[in-house]
């Protein structure tokens, strides 16, 4: 519609890793995530600590050996004209990241830094959903305020499958 914003989605890096381990369950709706985002009907962003988590890919960790052709594909996700933002850390996100840590321990829970980070930057940034395939995560959706789900793309998803 005219006039509406256009949705904001933040990824963790787990999204980033599953797209250059080239899993062919999910590479289909990550690309698909990307030419959207490269035609503007979606902004994407992940937190500056993406770059960090997205270091090789499952073959390499397995081996012990890295490949340079992994590595191009790693940078290729931060090079211009990349359909993904990241966005820097800073005070206000380490401040509800914390927050976010401390809550899970309320709650009996544990959040790792990282993943609380991750959070928090979609929180602050206000996006629409934050996708992850961390099946722990989507617990913090409602203190968050915002959805917290695997990635899908409008035409995958059936009615009534949103978590809130």
């Amino acid at each position: 519609m005219p006039g509406e914003a256009i949705p904001l989605i933040c990824l963790d890096a787990c999204v980033l890793l599953s797209y250059i381990d080239g899993d062919e369950d999910r590479a289909p709706t990550i690309e698909e995530l990307f030419r959207r985002s490269r035609a503007g009907e979606i902004d994407l962003i992940t937190s500056i600590l993406s770059r960090v988590e997205v270091a090789f890919d499952s073959a390499e960790k397995a081996g012990g050996a890295l490949d340079p052709e992994v590595e191009k594909n790693i940078d290729a996700l931060w090079i211009s004209p990349s359909p993904i933002d990241t966005v820097e850390l800073y005070d206000q996100i380490a401040s509800e990241a914390r927050a976010l840590v401390r809550y899970a321990v309320e709650q009996g829970w544990s959040l790792k830094p990282p993943d609380a980070i991750h959070i928090a930057t979609a929180t602050q940034m206000q996006a629409r959903e934050l996708f992850t395939y961390d099946t722990a995560l989507p617990k913090y959706a409602t203190r968050a305020r915002l959805s917290i789900l695997e990635p899908y793309n409008p035409q995958e998803q059936l009615p009534g499958t949103e978590n809130v």
